[in-house]
């Protein structure tokens, strides 16, 4: 999928703004870009809420030592559920494209495996800058 230039200049102003760069700024465009194409603008934002959220979930759980109460068990359950809704989300937005950016995706992303869990971290960590920058700059959301 090509990358338009607003696109472009989008993820260059989240960079210029956040505390860090984006690491999977491919993805990032692609999925800017795939959910504009598609019409698919309120899951974009699902997406970006849902990242957002599970990467609370996993501060939360990473900063506690795990005990095996209640509490621990509702956040992790909570944390397993979203994960799966975000990876739900991100499948509907990338699937179906072009066969490369499928595969790209099912690959780096869908496998159940830790690997796809760990790249979908990174993802869920570069989202959750994404939604940070929205919340304060509402104006430069694409849609």
């Amino acid at each position: 999928m090509k990358i338009s230039e607003s696109s472009k200049e989008l993820i260059e102003k989240i960079n210029d703004h956040s505390t860090g760069p984006l690491k999977n700024i491919y993805e990032i465009s692609f999925l800017i870009e795939s959910a504009l194409n598609k019409e698919k603008p309120d899951e974009f934002r699902d997406l970006i809420f849902t990242a957002k959220y599970v990467n609370g979930l996993k501060n939360v759980l990473s900063e506690r030592i795990v005990t095996g109460d209640d509490f621990m068990e509702k956040i992790f359950d909570e944390f397993n559920n979203n994960l799966q809704k975000f990876i739900n989300i991100l499948r509907s937005i990338t699937v179906p494209s072009e066969i490369n950016s499928e595969k790209f995706f099912e690959d780096k992303y869908f496998k159940l495996d830790q690997d796809s869990v760990v790249n979908a971290m990174e993802l869920i960590q570069d989202l959750t800058i994404c939604k940070e920058f929205f919340n304060r700059y509402p104006e430069n959301l694409p849609y």
